[in-house]
This record gives structure tokens, sequence and C-alpha cells, in this order.
């Protein structure tokens, strides 16, 4: 039977993705924090398309497994996360896309500012943009508004009409999000099924989908 989905006064089933390797997170890795720091708004570099196109292919798969039909997808309007989306779910999924800054990634410095709307609705015009500011992103973000952030970001999720919905979000954010210890917790392109309760708390979905595609990623 199909999992499904459009109902209200539930707890949602939630697939939150990490977005694919840009080139900050090679410099990260590298021990060049500053070299990644300043590259604005980087989008996937080629091995984070191989992952995004991965992680498409396995998610797919998994999702005709199991009956589970996606009815939305939230992206952040990041240009890593926009490809993200793009190469798992393709340009025109069979389910609507919303560009949302609540998900966008913990505002420290220049990889994870954004790109102006005008900019970024014409690299990619097949999404709709209008919800959003010209300057969208948050600067110099405290842990505090972070966490505000992340349960304004539960309050609408809970708000929609829609039962099963992918995120595609950023690192910091996700880990905040589950409340994880570490900086960050998930790899790029980790996608991995919890459940938000009507009461906000997040849990993991007993027996959920969790897609690792950088096997030798370690937290940080």
């Amino acid at each position: 039977a199909v999992v499904s989905t459009q109902s209200t006064g539930m707890g949602k089933e939630i697939l939150l993705i990490r977005h694919g390797q840009g080139d900050h997170n090679v410099h990260f890795a590298a021990g060049r924090v500053q070299e990644g720091i300043s590259l604005r708004d980087p989008g996937l570099n080629e091995e984070g398309i191989k992952q995004a196109t991965n992680l498409g292919i396995q998610l797919k798969n998994t999702l005709l497994e199991r009956g589970f039909k996606l009815d939305l997808i939230v992206s952040s309007p990041m240009r890593r996360t926009l490809m993200t989306t793009d190469n798992v779910f393709g340009q025109q999924p069979d389910y609507p896309v919303v560009i949302s800054p609540l998900p966008t990634e913990m505002g420290h410095g220049g990889c994870d500012y954004g790109s102006a709307r005008s900019v970024i609705s014409r690299e990619f015009p097949h999404r709709d943009f209008s919800s959003l500011a010209e300057e969208w992103w948050y600067v110099e973000e405290t842990q505090e508004h972070l966490e505000q952030r992340v349960e304004e970001f539960k309050e609408y999720l809970l708000s929609r009409s829609e039962r099963n919905i992918a995120v595609v979000s950023h690192g910091r954010f996700l880990t905040q999000l589950c409340d994880m210890d570490a900086f960050c917790s998930f790899a790029n392109c980790d996608c991995k099924q919890v459940t938000l309760g009507t009461d906000g708390q997040l849990t993991e979905s007993e027996g959920g989908i969790f897609i690792r595609i950088d096997k030798d990623w370690t937290p940080y």
C-alpha cells in the first residue's frame, strides 16, 4: 500500500537531505577554513553532482520499494541545495518544490551567505523565488537565532497540509534540527527519515530510510 499523505493535525514523515559536496567542503576537509568560508554561495562541484545523482537513483528505488509517496520538497535557496534538489529529484518532479530561507545554513561567512533573489532566479528559472526578499540570508547568526529558526521551521512544516516532506538543507542546520551533539552530523548527500510530531518533537522513524553516499565521512 502507498504510504500517503495529505493531512492536517498529524505528524509528518520528513526526509532530511544534506546537499552534495561543494568546493568549500573540500577546503574545510583539508583544514583550509578561511579559504572555504571566503567562497560566496558555492554550488556543487563535480563530486557533489555525482553524489546527488547517486542519491537520486538510490532514493527513487527505496521510495518505490517502501511505497513511500513524497508530497513536497522544501529547499534552502543556496546554490548547493538548489543544485542538489535538481540532481536528486529532477527539475520538474511530480510534487511541488518550495524554496524557503528557514532551512538555510547558519550564517557564518561567505560560503553560508546566499545570492540575491534576482541573481538566483535567473540561474534556476524553473523554481519559484517569489516569497524571498532580495537579500534573504542571515549574517553573523548567533546560536540562539539558529535555535529559534529551527523552531520556526518545525512550525512551518507542521502548518503544511502535506505529510511526507523532503527537506534539502545543510549540515549545521540539520544537526541542530535533530538536536545532535556534533557541529555537523550529516555527510554530504545523507538522507535520513525522521518523524515530526504535532508537539514539535523530532524522533527517528522506526525502520526509517537512511542512505549514506559518502561512506568515508566522519562527524566533526
